[in-house]
């Protein structure tokens, strides 16, 4: 039964974080989902964009050509691009060891050696003397004849290491690369613009027509058709920084994860705590059930005793009749009456023992007596002082070490039996020698009484078992004391323990409702 308690909010538990993990995991993914759909978009968006500024930038190229007085935008200027593509032709061929794979994509090339000899032609070029002689000075590294409209094309001639190379580079290819330039520039302003990882630009083979073609891990990438005239069958890859996004869903990740770690903590926190909580409940209750059978227990008891207690007091009064008539009518002869008179007042003296004991026993099992406000000190002085020739004659020491301030609202009578069985079971547990302490302390508005004895302690398998009925350990014990003890207790709305160290000695610790005297207050 008790596991299937704990069982249920573990199960709920498991349930209720299941739920949670799913609908988190599911929120997350579409929240993923969701950005990336904005970044293509984006990336969509910028797509037509750099297109559009392609195709518009082409269009004037195309105008330029046609009618060099048409107003063009401000980086549409032909002779800057031809003047960068001359820069880039000298370093590109100065750093080459090797012509050959540097002039393959031209059409009219022409090496020579360091005297002016020729040693390959590629194509038409024509070389004047000219030109070569201005080479081959010490101080000259090229030199250069710009397009005009005689000569639309790019002549250049360049002093290698070991050789001399000119290449004569005609509109077509001039055309190409000024759109190659054109492109560069654009790709370059738009991705500075609007904020765009990179732009790549393939040919119709496919190949890296212009741009690096790297690939970023956290960039999101759209890769379609360029749709412009002006090359056909290329296509452009725009990458965009999804650093942002990513970081967001990390973070989300990582803080979900530590919300999960949270609640298994909580969760276990609190399964735990409600198993102490459920523990401590079934102890409580278990408790509580002893404590109600042990009192029924006492109660059917009390209620057998009193009737047997009355039982025996009626053949009392009858043999105590029976001997004042023997003591007044049948008088033996003089010489043995003094002793049939003493043998007579031993037979009353016992029976009125008996009686007292019978009295006392009553006493101790009636829970409707008025309850009166006495002095705790007084009443276990008046307890001591009954005992004190029995333990004066086992050499053993009652210390009443209680508060003279304490006072109790009780039954007297019924609380001296308390104390009076307690420290009878000191003195017979102790034997020979040792000594008794009985103390007050107070614990808010109850009083802690502490009888400790000096004797050799409770076995702990006892410790359950000495407050039920009938059970002793003495060989002439009834077994009665401590449960009636207990049951008196309770009755005045306290509470008694036992503590006890094996080889120790024994203490009874009983908890009362009290109040403190005030220093004027007599005792009663």
């Amino acid at each position: 039964m008790k596991d299937k308690k704990i069982l249920f909010p573990l199960l709920l538990f498991g349930i209720f974080f299941v739920l949670i993990a799913i609908t988190g995991s599911f929120q997350i993914a579409i929240t993923k989902r969701n950005m990336e759909r904005l970044l293509l978009g984006q990336a969509e968006t910028l797509f037509q964009s750099v297109s559009r500024e392609i195709e518009m930038n082409m269009e004037y190229l195309m105008l330029i050509e046609k009618s060099p007085s048409v107003i063009t935008p401000n980086f549409l200027n032909i002779m800057a691009y031809d003047e960068a593509i001359v820069d880039d032709l000298y370093s590109q061929f100065s750093k080459t060891t090797g012509p050959g794979q540097a002039v393959s994509s031209l059409d009219n090339v022409l090496i020579a050696d360091k005297l002016g000899n020729e040693l390959s032609r590629k194509g038409s070029i024509n070389v004047d003397k000219t030109r070569l002689n201005l080479l081959l000075k010490k101080d000259r590294q090229a030199v250069i004849r710009m397009p005009t409209d005689k000569a639309p094309g790019l002549f250049m001639g360049i002093k290698l290491a070991d050789k001399l190379l000119f290449f004569d580079l005609s509109l077509e290819e001039l055309e190409n690369l000024r759109k190659m330039y054109i492109m560069k520039t654009i790709v370059e302003n738009e991705a500075k613009r609007l904020n765009i990882a990179d732009i790549t630009i393939y040919d119709g083979a496919g190949r890296v027509y212009l741009g690096a073609g790297n690939r970023s891990k956290d960039a999101l990438s759209i890769l379609k058709p360029l749709d412009s005239r002006y090359f056909p069958n290329y296509s452009m890859e725009i990458l965009i920084s999804n650093k942002l996004a990513s970081d967001t869903i990390r973070r989300t990740n990582a803080n979900f994860i530590m919300l999960l770690l949270l609640l298994v903590l909580s969760g276990a926190a609190g399964i735990f705590l409600i198993f102490r909580l459920e523990r401590k409940h079934a102890l409580k209750l278990n408790e509580m059930e002893k404590d109600m059978a042990m009192k029924e227990r006492l109660v059917s008891l009390g209620r057998l005793a009193s009737g047997m207690a009355h039982e025996i007091r009626n053949p009392l009064n009858a043999i105590s009749i029976s001997i004042q008539r023997l003591k007044r009518e049948f008088v033996p002869e003089q010489d043995k009456k003094v002793e049939y008179n003493k043998f007579l007042d031993i037979v009353r003296g016992e029976l009125l023992r008996v009686n007292r004991i019978v009295e006392e026993f009553l006493l101790s099992t009636k829970t409707g007596q008025i309850m009166e406000r006495h002095n705790l000190h007084g009443i276990v002085e008046e307890v001591v002082a009954m005992l004190r020739e029995k333990a004066d004659r086992a050499n053993i020491v009652i210390h009443n070490e209680t508060s003279a301030q304490v006072a109790l609202e009780c039954q007297k009578e019924r609380m001296k039996q308390v104390f009076y069985n307690l420290i009878m079971n000191g003195i017979e547990a102790i034997g020979k020698g040792g000594d008794i302490r009985i103390s007050t302390s107070l614990d808010n508005l109850h009083a802690r009484v502490l009888i400790k004895d000096s004797g050799p302690g409770i076995r702990r398998e006892n410790l359950s078992k000495i407050f039920e009925y009938h059970y002793t350990t003495k060989d002439k014990g009834m077994g009665l004391g401590l449960p009636l003890s207990y049951m008196i207790v309770k009755d005045h709305g306290g509470d008694i323990k036992v503590v006890s160290d094996e080889g120790k000695g024994a203490g009874f610790v009983i908890s009362l409702p009290s109040a403190v005297k005030s220093k004027g207050e007599r005792s009663p």
